[in-house]
């Protein structure tokens, strides 16, 4: 699942005072957190994928876009992109532990509701904001490359 990092997302991150530089600078936070979030998943033995919880998060972050003027469609596209690249590199690193391929961070996971989705719910309202402005949000495939530099190093 390694990707090379493409020249689309290096002109975008060149250009990160832009809206669409951006929400490409917000979407690497976003997916720089997966990590951590799997961390919180594998040591409570949790599903990486629910659908009960990102169905929720896609209707609250479209109804906030439809609010800042943003196409329902383009919110809900750019979103369940960004949480599939997230998903993929959580998966990633789950395999790993699992496979020992990789060490298992030390200390305590980061508190996935009282520290993790806050954040998280910081980034999206300022992608959102970003999308508002006009940025042109990143494919799934520019996001899951964006998201093979957090991915467990072999």
């Amino acid at each position: 699942m390694k990707h090379a990092f493409p020249l689309m997302t290096a002109v975008l991150l060149a250009a990160c005072s832009s809206p669409g530089g951006e929400l490409v600078s917000l979407a690497q936070k976003r997916l720089a957190l997966a990590r951590d979030i799997a961390w919180y998943k594998y040591s409570r033995e949790l599903p990486v994928y629910d659908a009960t919880r990102e169905t929720a998060l896609l209707q609250a972050v479209i109804a906030e876009g439809t609010a800042a003027g943003v196409p329902p469609e383009t919110t809900r596209r750019f979103f369940a992109a960004e949480m599939e690249a997230s998903r993929r590199i959580q998966w990633e690193w789950i395999h790993a532990w699992r496979k020992n391929l990789a060490p298992l961070p030390e200390g305590t996971p980061p508190d996935l509701s009282g520290n993790l989705r806050p954040q998280i719910d910081s980034i999206n309202s300022r992608q959102i904001q970003a999308l508002s402005r006009g940025a042109q949000p990143p494919s799934i495939n520019q996001l899951s490359d964006m998201g093979a530099r957090f991915l467990p190093k072999n």
